[in-house]
């Protein structure tokens, strides 16, 4: 999981999910039904790319706390960043924000096969609405 943030995540790799993800995955955090496989998640990524990394262009993210017990990993994370494009309709407003995630991963023979998440998206609006 940790290594998944920094070369995914933060080192903005796409390419890189197929080494830590498996080939049938699941991501229950995608809202339609074509949730499954790693082209479903490479999807998925490009749209929080094009949304997320786009408005927050400098953004870190850091596990904060992790549990794992038996096949599954808890990850508390956090997302610092300056919102510098737009974001859902929001036009820039040069203002620092932090966001959280909790999420919660099944791993199989070393890579992720499914996950859920939960994100703060109330608190990261309200920091850009006030």
């Amino acid at each position: 999981m940790q290594n998944f943030v920094q070369v995914v995540w933060n080192g903005r790799n796409l390419t890189a999910l197929k080494d830590f993800w498996t080939e049938n995955c699941i991501n229950h955090a995608m809202s339609c039904t074509e949730n499954c496989g790693i082209d479903a998640l490479r999807v998925y990524h490009e749209s929080f790319f094009d949304d997320f990394f786009a408005a927050f262009p400098d953004i870190q993210i850091e596990i904060v706390q992790q549990v794992a017990e038996g096949d599954r990993v808890v990850s508390y994370i956090i997302s610092h960043g300056k919102h510098s494009g737009s974001f859902y309709g929001i036009a820039p407003t040069g203002r620092s924000i932090s966001t959280s995630v909790i999420r919660i991963d099944r791993v199989q023979d070393g890579k992720i096969a499914e996950h859920w998440s939960v994100s703060d998206a109330a608190g990261l609006m309200q920091q850009l609405q006030s």
